[in-house]
């Protein structure tokens, strides 16, 4: 169980780190010891994953240098439902300089019914596969804040 309430499935090892957010729960980093991967969590403000998306591709939101959109689809998931998006960027912000980056952003309704955000992070070294595997893994194990057993620990 992560300080904030959540359970989400992680690698062993992992450093985490977390961000004061402007709405709901601290943004939760974790980053794999050589930096070169991260999972993110944060909760969404927006009132869907829909409009959470719209926001982000706007014109009106600054995106990392080199933002190059691959892909965005509905997922149904592992009792989830919400958008993907995949993308792929040569810089992150407050990321070293190791890119080009491999992102997987899945936005979704939780247990809670609430909006919360799973992302993974890292190079796109082989097309987004290892990133890919570790959100999906990561969100086997999700769990909205304080609606799950305490006793079932990630």
């Amino acid at each position: 169980m992560d300080e904030e309430g959540f359970r989400i499935a992680r690698p062993v090892g992992w450093s985490r780190s977390t961000v004061p957010s402007q709405f709901g729960i601290d943004v939760v980093n974790y980053r794999s010891p050589g930096g070169e991967q991260r999972l993110q969590v944060y909760q969404i403000a927006e009132s869907s994953p829909e409009e959470s998306f719209a926001l982000y591709l706007s014109a009106d939101t600054t995106k990392p240098d080199g933002f190059k959109k691959l892909d965005l689809r509905p997922v149904h998931d592992d009792g989830f439902t919400g958008r993907r998006l995949e993308y792929v960027a040569d810089t992150l912000s407050g990321e070293p300089d190791l890119g080009p980056w491999h992102v997987y952003d899945e936005r979704f309704v939780a247990q809670d019914g609430l909006i919360y955000a799973v992302a993974a992070y890292g190079l796109d070294k082989n097309g987004g596969q290892d990133e890919l595997e570790l959100l999906t893994s990561a969100l086997k194990g999700f769990c909205a804040p304080y609606s799950c057993d305490p006793a079932a620990i990630d």
